[in-house]
């Protein structure tokens, strides 16, 4: 009689795989038929070299019946793969490097906790990396790779003849070689498989952790290894630099093993994503359905409505980070730390406040701009009318002299009558003469270059203000904004102009982060503060001192 494998009796239960066969042979055409025994665990009493040769063998199959986790209600089960997990697994195995841009709790650091588990446990001589955001998160990973490790099977242990060499905080080894390193960043470590979790997180908490991971962790995983980055959106940072390059070499059709193929989970594919209370639509929650209906071609049903309105009423304007419909939604969506954005979005792009074709050539323009010179030279281009800030457009580059970003002004073709200055506009260089024998400031040089050009423009030098007060007049000046859509590092700035990060204390200062965003957010400081300078006409809500440049706004 045929020797028979000791079926655990969680294998006698009917484990259905968590996608239909329809949707199984869209993610895996070339498995078409073959539902039914990824879909059904191994028969009881099956012979042991059977349920070896061809169970044993798969690891899609492995993924689905045999490893053992704690579900969200902290009870044991099973583990099987959710609709989210096999549409990212199913990627892996056709392209070995994926970034993942995705919902809340859709499972994926467990996937891949669990796949590279099984790595470890049916293959040799592999070293697997799994970098999580903090040491909390470390801390539990390994507690979970432990878990994974007591509740295998003796007779799947007996027959890898795998037994555990090393456990300690930082490293889980068996006797087959392979090693699962769970830390917080990886330097010189050679790795055959690496899963980085919530990277936009790391991205905005520690951005040198970020550059070094892709410079240096990404570089040490060898070609046809597989390489997982997965978060949520959290900004334009590194996480979003690498999703926007890889959607473009796969639009570019020229995606090769080092690239990284994108995939996006939207919560509209998560089962979970479902509430069977009734929530009251209001008009926002109604015109965001229907623009989703009919941007995605779908019907969004009533559940998903319910659970949609109850996520925002906990989340606020953090539910289209949390919980994204597209990609572009995901990175529109405010940030921690962040001074504007979930006000921008809420107030501006959420109300269809982005919009082309704003620049009216009967109203006077100005410019307002931000000096540097080895640094960012920021201009914005705007317009007031009838209770709008019109940013229109706006021009931004280093290295150059003055004349330079004038005559990019000038040339725009915008009828500008007053060049908004900063307060440093004032200084004095020494070495240069200028008027009554004094130093010439670079208003000074501004004025003499206007002259020799023929430019009749006025010249205004803003008085310095404080961050709190320019912060307080952005925010007044956001509901009242309209901006072009090419104003795209003027939009990136409201979304990503932040407080800047503690790392040792792990919070947020109260201080503004001094980084690429800094210099178009000072410019919108220095428009909000000189326009609410004076008191503000009561009938037509426009800054006073304004009158003093556009006859045609008031």
């Amino acid at each position: 009689m045929a020797e028979t494998l000791l079926i655990a009796s969680s294998y006698r239960t009917l484990l259905v795989l968590r996608i239909t066969e329809e949707q199984f042979n869209d993610l895996y055409p070339d498995l078409k038929g073959h539902y039914n025994f990824f879909n059904n665990p191994a028969p009881a009493g099956i012979a042991k070299a059977e349920f070896e040769r061809v169970y044993l063998k798969s690891k899609l199959w492995r993924l689905n019946h045999i490893y053992t986790i704690i579900d969200k209600n902290g009870d044991p089960c099973i583990f099987r793969m959710n609709y989210a997990q096999h549409k990212v697994y199913a990627a892996t195995r056709h392209h070995p490097r994926v970034i993942i841009l995705k919902s809340r709790q859709q499972g994926i650091s467990t996937l891949w906790l669990v796949s590279y588990f099984d790595d470890a446990v049916f293959s040799k001589n592999l070293n697997l990396g799994l970098m999580a955001q903090g040491a909390d998160e470390a801390a539990t990973l390994l507690e979970r790779a432990k878990d994974l490790w007591e509740q295998l099977s003796s007779d799947i242990k007996e027959y890898m003849q795998v037994r555990l060499t090393k456990d300690n905080t930082k490293e889980f080894a068996f006797s087959n070689k392979c090693s699962i390193f769970i830390r917080t960043s990886f330097r010189s470590t050679t790795l055959q498989r690496l899963h980085i979790s919530e990277f936009g997180k790391i991205a905005n908490a520690n951005p040198k952790r970020a550059k070094e991971t892709k410079t240096g962790t990404l570089q040490a995983l060898g070609k046809g290894n597989t390489g997982i980055i997965e978060s949520t959106a959290e900004g334009r940072n590194e996480f979003k630099y690498m999703w926007d390059a890889a959607q473009l070499v796969v639009n570019s059709g020229q995606l090769s093993p080092k690239d990284f193929y994108p995939v996006f989970l939207s919560w509209l594919d998560d089962p979970d994503c479902l509430l069977d209370v009734d929530q009251a639509e209001d008009k926002e929650a109604r015109e965001y359905f229907e623009d989703l209906e009919t941007k995605l071609n779908i019907t969004v049903t009533r559940k998903q409505r319910n659970f949609w309105i109850a996520q925002r009423r906990e989340l606020q304007g953090d539910i289209f980070q949390e919980y994204p419909a597209t990609p572009e939604e995901a990175f529109t969506a405010a940030r921690d730390g962040s001074y504007y954005s979930r006000l921008f979005n809420e107030s501006v792009v959420r109300q269809g406040r982005v919009r082309s074709g704003i620049y009216d050539p009967n109203i006077d323009c100005e410019i307002t701009l931000d000096l540097g010179v080895d640094d960012y030279f920021v201009v914005i281009f705007h317009q007031w009318y009838r209770g709008e800030w019109r940013i229109i457009d706006e021009y931004w580059n280093n290295g150059y002299g003055l004349e330079h970003y004038v005559d990019v002004i000038e040339g725009r073709g915008y009828n500008v009558v007053n060049y908004n200055c900063p307060h440093d506009m004032a200084v004095r260089e020494l070495g240069s003469a200028g008027r009554g024998g004094l130093a010439k400031s670079r208003e000074d040089a501004l004025q003499e270059y206007f002259d020799k050009e023929g430019i009749s423009a006025n010249i205004t030098v803003l008085a310095k203000t404080g961050i709190e007060a320019g912060l307080q007049a952005v925010r007044r000046m956001i509901p009242m904004m309209v901006i072009d859509p090419r104003c795209e590092y003027i939009i990136d700035c409201l979304n990503n102009y932040s407080k800047e990060w503690d790392d040792k204390l792990q919070v947020w200062k109260k201080t503004p982060l001094h980084n690429e965003f800094s210099h178009g957010a000072d410019v919108l400081r220095q428009i909000a503060v000189n326009a609410f300078e004076g008191e503000v006409d009561s009938n037509l809500a426009v800054p006073r001192r304004q009158s003093r440049y556009s006859g045609h706004a008031v």
